[in-house]
């Protein structure tokens, strides 16, 4: 029973160091490399090339005058295309989701890559608009 016991503790304790390794990850100062949007719903097919041509000049803009700071004590802050914020993030056990917290309110993110130089997260549109996916790279 013993043995049991002590097995189950590394385990438990291995577990805990691959979510804090994955977690370390986040940490530090983060660019715009890229982000996509879907195209609205019921969009009329005349403007869907007017959109995806102010989505582009949109995502060049953000790319050169936004950047994330993700701390190590659980904390962030932004500054996206001027406007500024900050709040908590918590990286799930398994490296799958970023949730931010700001102002009270959570967002979960789904993580698609992630590694020392590159974090790509999909975040969730509202109205079941899809989904916008954000590069990020260090």
């Amino acid at each position: 029973m013993k043995k049991l016991s002590i097995v189950a503790l590394v385990a438990v304790l291995l577990v805990a160091c691959g979510g804090s390794k994955k977690s370390k990850l986040v940490v530090g100062d983060w660019k715009i490399a890229d982000m996509s949007a879907p195209m609205p719903p019921n969009m009329p097919d005349s403007l869907k090339g007017q959109y995806e041509e102010a989505l582009k000049k949109q995502v060049e803009s953000m790319k050169a005058s936004s950047s994330f700071n993700y701390k190590e004590d659980g904390t962030y802050n932004y500054n996206l295309g001027g406007q500024a914020g900050a709040g908590t993030w918590k990286l799930n056990d398994g490296g799958t989701e970023l949730t931010l917290t700001e102002g009270g309110k959570s967002d979960i993110n789904k993580v698609v890559e992630l590694t020392e130089t590159k974090l790509v997260i999909e975040a969730p549109q509202p109205g079941n608009g899809g989904n916008l996916t954000l590069s990020l790279a260090k």
